[in-house]
């Protein structure tokens, strides 16, 4: 009888292990074509249910999430970036043959006032191609997780006031009013200052775009976070999609020949202030163009 249970269990044996190793070159071939079907969600299965074969699988599995989830993120990335290199071209076309064509009339003109007002309009459009290629360059490094953070405390209202004075002669030649708040919120904000400094010089950049005489500027508190508003008066004949304005390229212009704007500004800034864990909105309320910049709050205060 004894002989019999021994035969009993190297059969039992010998199956557990025939399995084992069928399961085994299955898992094998499987793992092989990972590569090839990762982005039609692949995962590992068994028909053998072995308890320590299982727990390897779940582990694996785990690995191929992450793997499908890396994978589909450099996807994206890519894709934007070849979005971005085909609006980017298609917008540098334009300031392009406008130097182009400014640099041929200086050339042939000997009238001073002229060459004067060619060498002017060529200084404007090289400006605009140095801001759009700098857009362009922060948006590459953003979406390619190049750019890193470093956070601080920062007086928020310290920084848009001596951002926006900066600006002080181009307001005052578009007779822009600016308002600022009369009595300044004190909270301290945790963000990356040169990314901050990037977003208000672009919103500093779609006022004097877009504004028609005033911006109005306020702060206020909510929960751990602090709500920074700008709105400004928009033209009378403005087209303003409010759903698109943070989107890539995206300009009031839809025949895409406005050279004072690239698009790219509002929808940069939105993906700055994300990265610096904050929100980015924007809404039309009559003839108001509002947005409103929410960052966490920093546990200094001013004095």
């Amino acid at each position: 009888m004894w002989g019999w249970i021994v035969v009993f269990i190297a059969l039992a044996l010998l199956l557990y292990i025939y399995f084992l190793k069928r399961e085994m070159r299955k898992l094998k071939h499987e793992i092989k074509e990972i590569p090839t079907r990762a982005s039609f969600g692949s995962r590992l299965s068994l028909d053998l249910r072995d308890k320590a074969l299982m727990d390897l699988v779940d582990e694996l599995n785990q690995m191929i999430d992450a793997f499908e989830g890396k994978n589909r993120q450099a996807k994206q990335m890519e894709e934007n970036v070849k979005l971005s290199i085909a609006g980017l071209s298609h917008d540098l076309r334009t300031p392009l043959t406008s130097i182009n064509g400014y640099v041929q009339l200086l050339n042939e003109t000997t009238d001073e006032t002229k060459r004067i007002h060619y060498l002017r309009i060529i200084e404007h459009a090289v400006k605009r191609l140095m801001e759009m290629t700098d857009h362009f360059y922060d948006l590459a490094r953003i979406e390619t997780n190049q750019k890193e953070t470093v956070l601080s405390s920062i007086s928020l209202s310290n920084l848009v006031e001596e951002t926006f004075l900066s600006f002080y002669e181009q307001f005052e030649e578009k007779n822009i009013q600016l308002q600022f708040p009369e009595q300044i919120n004190g909270s301290q904000i945790i963000a990356d200052q040169f990314m901050l400094i990037r977003v208000i010089q672009n919103v500093v950049q779609n006022i004097l775009r877009y504004a028609k005489s005033k911006a109005v500027i306020n702060y206020r508190n909510e929960g751990d976070y602090l709500i920074f508003s700008i709105k400004n008066d928009i033209k009378p004949d403005s087209k303003i999609a409010v759903e698109k304005v943070f989107m890539r390229f995206y300009t009031e212009v839809t025949s895409r020949t406005n050279t004072e704007a690239s698009g790219l500004g509002l929808y940069l800034s939105k993906k700055l202030v994300e990265k610096m864990e904050g929100k980015m909105d924007a809404e039309l309320n009559g003839n108001w163009f509002i947005l409103k910049i929410q960052l966490p709050i920093g546990s200094n205060k001013e004095g």
